[in-house]
């Protein structure tokens, strides 16, 4: 079996339509750089939305796919 790489994993996981942050990439995946691989799968066709959240003071991104995008892309 081989091992997912953090983009395979992060791509996955956009692809069930649900968003993510750091923080969940970091305690659900252990993905401590996720902006790094947010880049790379846009950087490879991926339509990536995303949004500046701000929660008790504290500002952080929301990243999230269209389920639109998922169904016209293929994302190899």
């Amino acid at each position: 079996m081989t091992k997912q790489t953090q983009n395979q994993i992060i791509k996955e996981h956009l692809l069930t339509g649900q968003p993510i942050t750091s923080w969940q990439a970091i305690t659900e995946y252990r993905i401590t750089r996720l902006a790094k691989c947010i880049h790379e799968l846009r950087k490879a066709g991926m339509n990536i939305q995303s949004k500046t959240v701000k929660d008790n003071g504290k500002h952080f991104s929301r990243y999230w796919v269209n389920k639109a995008d998922d169904e016209v892309n293929n994302y190899e």
